[in-house]
């Protein structure tokens, strides 16, 4: 059956790269994509050019988030359409809220309960709600915590709402991939873990439902983009690589609808660098960016690169091709952490 697609999201100008400093520090810093995507930029094939992998001048941060010791930020998340607000939780379970319009920083409410936040957690940010899953402690039982970061219109302030628990088995307390709930009336999250079994939940009935005994096509995060009905995220075969991938759910077993197996152009280097986390943002009207952090297996030295994709629909069918446009390679001194991008 035929799907339609759009391209009604707005287009978003900036990527947000965290780093941190190494100086019980991270600093935020707003990378203008226009230049990624402006006319006369010229669709890349094949491997990286070694152009691209030279050093560029990373711009000046626009923020910087300090930490005393043994309080170090553990993770952080986008909130808001175009990333209004960054949200950042520490190790003692303090909340701290930044908005990247007036770079204002407060402090927000601590997480209701003590959880891991070393592995990362499943998140999904759903209507203006921040949903974060946190992960069990190593040693403690199984089992793990749903909290929702709302803002109270009345109290004019911002409160974490705990929420039940998926109904995982004890051997399944790990979760390998996530996804937010898309176009699916109430699930704001769709998780799946270690041994095969995907759980949603939904906020209509305010509870978990096992989906099934399959595991979503995804490895960490995938999300949903309105304007082509599809989840995008990144591959969970080796044959992805450096790939990306698109696919539905139709209410059951994901679909595969696209797989693009070396979108950066990277994969003949991939000898030369230890992988880190990788990042998918889209920032509206069929544009998104792929955030690779990197380590080299040679200096140690630490670098993000950036990558710029076009999506384009085939004349008359439904392919939807990944154009390469531009990327953008930034070093970056030792840190503790790589880095997130939003």
């Amino acid at each position: 059956m035929a799907r339609s697609f759009s391209t009604a999201t707005p287009i978003r100008r900036f990527l947000y790269l965290l780093i941190d400093d190494d100086h019980r520090a991270h600093t935020l810093r707003k990378i203008d994509t226009t230049p990624f995507f402006a006319a006369g930029v010229r669709p890349q094939h094949g491997s990286v050019s070694p152009a691209a992998m030279r050093p560029t001048l990373l711009p000046p941060p626009v923020a910087r988030f300090e930490s005393p010791p043994r309080d170090c930020f553990a993770q952080f998340f986008p909130l808001g359409r175009g990333v209004e607000k960054i949200v950042g939780i520490n190790e003692r379970r303090h909340t701290m809220i930044c908005d990247t319009r007036t770079m204002a920083v407060r402090a927000g409410p601590d997480l209701r309960h003590d959880k891991s936040l070393q592995l990362p957690p499943s998140w999904a940010e759903v209507g203006g709600k921040l949903y974060v899953l946190g992960c069990p402690e190593l040693l403690a039982t199984p089992s793990f915590d749903l909290q929702a970061l709302t803002y109270d219109r009345h109290r004019e302030d911002w409160f974490w709402d705990p929420l039940p628990s998926p109904p995982t088995d004890d051997r399944e307390a790990v979760i390998v991939s996530f996804a937010d709930g898309g176009a699916s009336s109430g699930v704001v999250i769709r998780v799946s873990t270690r041994l095969g079994g995907t759980y949603a939940f939904d906020t209509a009935c305010g509870s978990w439902r096992r989906e099934g005994g399959w595991t979503l096509p995804f490895v960490g995060r995938a999300q949903y983009v309105a304007d082509y009905g599809l989840w995008f995220g990144f591959p969970n075969s080796d044959r992805g690589g450096f790939g990306l991938r698109g696919a539905d759910f139709n209410g059951g077993t994901p679909a595969q609808r696209h797989l693009w197996p070396d979108v950066d152009g990277i994969a003949d280097h991939a000898d030369e660098w230890y992988p880190g986390d990788d990042y998918l943002s889209y920032l509206g009207a069929g544009r998104f960016c792929v955030t690779r952090f990197l380590t080299s297996t040679k200096d140690f030295q630490h670098i993000a690169v950036v990558t710029a994709l076009e999506a384009t629909l085939a004349a008359g069918s439904e392919e939807l091709h990944m154009v390469r446009k531009a990327s953008r390679c930034y070093h970056f001194s030792k840190p503790d952490l790589l880095g997130w991008a939003f």
